[in-house]
């Protein structure tokens, strides 16, 4: 009797074990499936010779969707700022930020995480037109990675950031004067 409830106990143990088990799974299942269908998506949208809006703006939902279920996930950073590429393609610079900002505020340790503050100054500055943002931005970049690639582009876009093109070519021919 004894040997039959350890061998009862045994097999309820595994049971739960595996019911456990089967739950993660489900859960690793259905991130690994959103990335490869996102990852089959991407292959479908960036082989298309004419860009595609509908199938751009399912990708960025796609991407989206993936960061709101799995936030932890170091993909999610990546699709954000895929998200924000695709976005800045189809005229969509507000999204391009706000996708951006959400790397700005939640994956520090994003690789790209300084050329996020870059391209949010960027966009500010060419796309926007809000010029204190993308002083702003240009700013905390240039203080917080003065080593990085755009540097001496933020630098410059500080330098002639409300100049007219009347003023830069002005600016320009001066300089050609005494080179």
């Amino acid at each position: 009797m004894k040997k039959l409830n350890i061998i009862i106990i045994l097999i309820s143990g595994l049971v739960i074990f595996g019911c456990n088990s089967s739950k993660k799974d489900k859960q690793l299942t259905e991130q690994e499936k959103m990335a490869y269908n996102i990852a089959s998506m991407e292959e479908d949208l960036f082989d298309d010779i004419e860009p595609d809006k509908d199938k751009a703006m399912n990708m960025i939902d796609s991407y989206l969707e993936y960061v709101e279920k799995f936030p932890e996930d170091t993909l999610s950073p990546e699709y954000l700022f895929k998200a924000s590429e695709i976005a800045m393609n189809f005229e969509q610079p507000h999204n391009s930020v706000r996708y951006l900002q959400q790397i700005e505020n939640n994956y520090p340790e994003y690789e790209k995480y300084p050329t996020c503050i870059f391209i949010i100054g960027h966009v500010y500055d060419y796309y926007i037109g809000d010029l204190a943002k993308a002083k702003k931005y240009y700013t905390k970049y240039i203080d917080n990675y003065p080593d990085h690639t755009f540097v001496k582009d933020a630098k410059g876009a500080l330098t002639f950031m409300g100049m007219t093109d009347d003023q830069l070519i002005d600016l320009f021919e001066d300089i050609n004067k005494y080179n």
